[in-house]
C-alpha cells in the first residue's frame, strides 16, 4: 500500500501532511527515473502552492533535473504543455476541488498522462534516498512567459470552430486557476461572459462555490437570463453545467450528451464510453438503446482515462464532472469540456438536448479514524451485503484522498436509496466508535 500517494496523488494539509520536505522528495525521485530529465510544473493559486512549488524545484535541480515553470496554470494544461515541450514529467500543485488548506502534488509521464500506480510506488521506494548532483550538474530553471503560458488558451481557441455571439454564458471559477482562463476563452469566442467568484488571493478557493458548490451558478443564470452555466473547481480539470432554466447537468449527464454527439459525428468508432462505478444506470441503459456501451472503471478519473486507453475510447467521464476528450487531450478539462458543450447552443436551449430522467441516487461521506479497517469488518460487509439486495447498485469505498468513506446507493425510489445508504453509514459509525476503544 502506498504511503504517499492516493487515488490523485499526494494530498493532505499544506505544511501538515503535504510540506515542502515530500515535495522536494518527489521532484528530486523523479530525476533518479533517468538523468536529466526535464520537468513542466505547473500550481493552483493556493496560499501554500508557492512553498511546495519551491520545494519540488529544490528536489528536481539538485538531481540535476531541469524545471519548466508553467506559473499559475490548470491541471490540464501541465498535460498539453508536457507534450509540447517534449518533458519527461509534468507535475500540478493543486489540491482540485479540496478546501484551501489543502494542497496536492499530481503527475503525468511524458505522454500527459497520470502516472499508473506501479509509477507511482516506484518513486515513494527513493523519497528518502536523496540524490544530489556534483555542484557543477545541477538542474536549470526555466520560466514560461506569459505569451508561451497563453499557448494553452490558444489551444483551447483551435478546439473549436464556433463562434458564440449572441451568447450570454455564466461562469463560477471557483477562485481558483479557471479565474485566469474561462472567462478569456468565452469572451475570445464572442459571447457575453458574466463571471463569478474570480478571487486569485488563494484564500477562498472552493469555498462554497464552484463544481460542488452551483447554487451561485444558477442563480446568476436565472437573475441574467444567461443561456448556460459553467462551475469548474480549484485546478478546473472537473465541470458542472446548468441549463438556461438552472437545473443542473452533473458530469452523467455531460457524458451523455457527448456520446450522443460523438456517435452522430462517427467519432465512436467501438460505440463505447467510459463511465465509472458511480455513472449513472439510466445513463448506460439509454445509451445501450442507440448501440453506445458504456464499461465501468473505478472512481478516479485517471482509472477512466486508463480503461480509456486500453479500449481504444475517445471519450469518458466521472459522475463528479471529470471529462476526458481524448480526440483533443489525454486528461480531464473543464475548460474545454464547457467550450465544447457551448458549442450545442448553436441546436437551440441547452435543456431541450439532455432529455434523459436519471435514476435516483444517495451519497453520504463518514469521517472515520481508519478507513480500511472498518471497511475490512465483518459487520460493514455484512450490511453491504444486506444493502445490495435492497437497491440497484450500491458501492461503499475509502476515499483515496481523506480519512473518510463515502457511500453511493441508487435505486428506483429516492427514499430507498436513501434508507439504505444511512443503514450502511450507522454501521460503519459503530464500528469506528468500536476500533477507537480498541
Amino acid at each position: 500500500m502506498s504511503n504517499y500517494f492516493g487515488t490523485d496523488g499526494i494530498r493532505g494539509i499544506a505544511g501538515e501532511d503535504l510540506t515542502a520536505r515530500t515535495a522536494f522528495a518527489l521532484g528530486n525521485a523523479l530525476c533518479r527515473q533517468q538523468k536529466g530529465v526535464s520537468v513542466v510544473v505547473g500550481r493552483d493559486n493556493r496560499v501554500s502552492s508557492n512553498m511546495l512549488f519551491l520545494g519540488l524545484s529544490s528536489g528536481i535541480t539538485a538531481g540535476g533535473g531541469n524545471v519548466i515553470d508553467g506559473g499559475i496554470l490548470p491541471t490540464p494544461a501541465v498535460s498539453y504543455f508536457v507534450k509540447r515541450y517534449n518533458a519527461d514529467y509534468g507535475v500540478v500543485i493543486s489540491a482540485s476541488h479540496n478546501p484551501a488548506q489543502y494542497n496536492g502534488l499530481k503527475v503525468f509521464n511524458s505522454y500527459g498522462n497520470k502516472l499508473a500506480r506501479e509509477e507511482e510506488l516506484k518513486l515513494e521506494k527513493v523519497f528518502d534516498d536523496t540524490l544530489h548532483s556534483h555542484t557543477l550538474e545541477c538542474g536549470n530553471f526555466k520560466q514560461l512567459s506569459y505569451r508561451q503560458r497563453m499557448q494553452y488558451l490558444k489551444f483551447l481557441e483551435k478546439c473549436t470552430t464556433m463562434q458564440l455571439h449572441g451568447k450570454k454564458i455564466v461562469v463560477d471559477c471557483a477562485n481558483g486557476v479557471a479565474s485566469f482562463f474561462a472567462p478569456q476563452i468565452f469572451k475570445k469566442l464572442g459571447a457575453e461572459v458574466i463571471a463569478i467568484h474570480t478571487e486569485k488571493c488563494g484564500y477562498s478557493i472552493n469555498e462554497n462555490c464552484g463544481a460542488l458548490y452551483p447554487q451561485d451558478m444558477q442563480k446568476t443564470v436565472l437573475d441574467t437570463h444567461a443561456d448556460i452555466g459553467f462551475c469548474y473547481d480549484g485546478d478546473a480539470d472537473r465541470l458542472i453545467a446548468c441549463d438556461e432554466n438552472g437545473q443542473l447537468f452533473d458530469g452523467d449527464k455531460l457524458l451523455y450528451m457527448f456520446a450522443l454527439r460523438y456517435q452522430q459525428e462517427g467519432k465512436l468508432g467501438n460505440h463505447l464510453v467510459i463511465g465509472t462505478a458511480h455513472t449513472n444506470t439510466a445513463i448506460v441503459l439509454q445509451l445501450a438503446k442507440k448501440n453506445i456501451t458504456v464499461l465501468r472503471a473505478d472512481i478516479g478519473d485517471k482509472y477512466v482515462a486508463e480503461m480509456m486507453r486500453k479500449y481504444h475510447a475517445v471519450l469518458g467521464g466521472e459522475q463528479s464532472g471529470h471529462l476526458i476528450l481524448a480526440d483533443y487531450i489525454s486528461t480531464g478539462d473543464g475548460i474545454l469540456a464547457s467550450v465544447k458543450i457551448a458549442e450545442l447552443l448553436q441546436n437551440g436551449p441547452i435543456s431541450k438536448q439532455a432529455n434523459i430522467e436519471l435514476m435516483p441516487q444517495y451519497n453520504l461521506t463518514v469521517k472515520v479514524r481508519d478507513k480500511v479497517r472498518i471497511l475490512g469488518r465483518e459487520s460493514v460487509q455484512l450490511a453491504i451485503e444486506n444493502a445490495n439486495k435492497q437497491v440497484e447498485r450500491i458501492v461503499v469505498r475509502a476515499s483515496g484522498t481523506e480519512d473518510v468513506i463515502r457511500i453511493f446507493s441508487e435505486a428506483i425510489e429516492w427514499q430507498v436509496a436513501k434508507k439504505t445508504a444511512e443503514n450502511v453509514r450507522d454501521t460503519i459509525i459503530m464500528e469506528d466508535k468500536e476500533c477507537a476503544e480498541l
